[in-house]
This record gives C-alpha cells, structure tokens and sequence, in this order.
C-alpha cells in the first residue's frame, strides 16, 4: 500500500487490517481518494502551475484508489461490505500493464461460485460475490 498508493508507513500500520494478508475500510478508501481528488485537482490549477511529476503521482494514486473501490463493489464484494483486500493492487502494478494479466471474468466467476457454496450453509444469511453478474447470469440461463 505504500508503494501503490503512497500512503505513508504509519498510516498503514494505523488503518490497514492485517486479516487475509490485508484490507483497507471502504471508508479509508474513500477518505484517501478524496484526498488525492482534492490535491490533483489543486496541483492541475492553471493558475498555479506545480509539480508536473508529482501531479501525476497524485493521479495515478488517485486512480488506483477508485478502481479498488470497483474492484471490490462491483466484483469481489465480501459478507461484510465493508472493505478490500489488497491483493488486487498488484494487478495494478507497472502502468496498469498487470490488469491485462489476468482473467478477470474467470476470477469473478470462481469468487462468485466460492460465495455461493459458502452462502448454502444453514444459517448463512448473506451473499458476497458480484450479485450483479448472478443476475445477469440467470437472465441468459
């Protein structure tokens, strides 16, 4: 995370969850995205011309933050709906070159499946997955 998102060590240590090799809160995602928001959108004033090179860190940073938060909505949701785990930062790595590495429809089948079997337990009363893609899924059944 200090690497990909440039979060500094203290942070990290501060707010990251340390359960399933690690997961940051929807909420510090959130509140790190808006950060980066706010400080692009002040380093691309035209008025006040800055740091080109740290404009676009900031951006990339920014960028990231969003698509995890996709990443873990839209596709890999858990139970809880309450955070990410880190894991998918390093499809991100290189320029985003890494996201092309993968089967990401292969991934969110398998982990929509996973969800599924865990969800047939007696008792069990939530779903985690993309509950988007089961949908869709039935649909052209």
């Amino acid at each position: 995370m200090v690497r990909h998102l440039g979060v500094s060590q203290a942070d990290v240590e501060k707010n990251l969850g340390e359960e399933y090799g690690g997961y940051i809160i929807y909420s510090k995602l959130r509140e790190l995205y808006m950060r980066y928001l706010d400080r692009a959108t002040r380093l691309a004033d035209p008025e006040d011309l800055g740091d080109e090179e740290e404009l676009q860190r900031v951006m990339t940073a920014c960028v990231k933050c969003y698509l995890l938060y996709l990443v873990g909505c839209l596709l890999f949701g858990d139970k809880s709906n309450k955070h990410i785990e880190l894991v998918y930062l390093k499809t991100m790595e290189d320029g985003y070159a890494g996201v092309h590495n993968y089967s990401w429809g292969g991934m969110t089948m398998a982990y929509l499946y996973h969800s599924l079997a865990e969800a047939c337990f007696l008792g069990d009363r939530t779903l985690g997955g993309s509950v988007t893609l089961l949908t869709v899924r039935n649909c052209h059944i």
